[in-house]
């Protein structure tokens, strides 16, 4: 399957840097896709990296402490702590205009749902700056227009498993537990359920899927993007 070429010969190639339908996008030197949106390196190992850091730290790996220890689960308090360090992404953050498409789908439908609109912006800032997160989101929504018609809260937690058969690294696929094990038991609580399937059933997912241009570079990311057509 085509896949993006530069990283095989070169750690680096000169991009041309325009904007199409709002969007900041990169045309690479030998590539035949548009690569869709830019990557502030900045941010990504910057603000962005520490962001990322304290949520894998404070939700996910304190709340799967507190479930083997049987603690009480809790996410409302680490929220509010990255909630605070967000405050400092505040001028980097794009507008839902500037956003790529899936993200812009996903702000959109939030935005009607009207509820938790702090952890909007934190989602999609994360799913904006960090492709690599987007890609994965974008790779389960192929299969989302279905889940939809059935228990959005169920189908998903379900759907969260194949995430771990498409990664190719030892790393990742126990990062993948560890996200699917946390967003389960938050699932659990019916108020949360309830606007999530809301939520779910509101956001028009063949808007959010790959395009073939993000496949094309999803390729190059250690993830087994055709897992529906070959044997890995």
């Amino acid at each position: 399957m085509p896949m993006v070429q530069y990283w095989k010969h070169t750690n680096a190639v000169q991009a041309k840097v325009m904007e199409i339908d709002g969007v900041t996008v990169m045309k690479m030197d030998g590539e035949p896709h548009i690569f869709p949106g830019f990557p502030r390196g900045w941010l990504l190992y910057g603000q962005l990296s520490k962001l990322k850091h304290e949520i894998k730290n404070q939700i996910f790996n304190d709340n799967w402490s507190n479930l083997e220890e049987g603690n009480p689960f809790g996410v409302r308090k680490p929220l509010q702590n990255i909630y605070e360090l967000m405050k400092d992404t505040e001028y980097d953050r794009l507008p839902a205009s500037k956003m790529v498409k899936p993200v812009r789908e996903i702000h959109r439908a939030w935005t009607k749902i009207g509820t938790h609109l702090q952890l909007r912006d934190l989602i999609c800032f994360i799913l904006q700056e960090d492709d690599s997160y987007r890609f994965r989101l974008q790779w389960l929504a192929s299969y989302f227009p279905i889940l939809k018609f059935f228990n959005p809260a169920k189908s998903f937690t379900k759907a969260l498993s194949w995430l771990e058969h498409g990664e190719m690294i030892g790393d990742m696929k126990e990062r993948q537990r560890l996200f699917r094990r946390i967003i389960t038991t938050l699932l659990e609580d019916e108020s949360v359920r309830h606007q999530f399937n809301a939520l779910f059933r509101e956001i028009r997912w063949r808007r959010v899927k790959l395009s073939k241009a993000d496949k094309y570079f999803f390729r190059g990311k250690y993830y087994k993007v055709d897992l529906d057509k070959f044997d890995y």
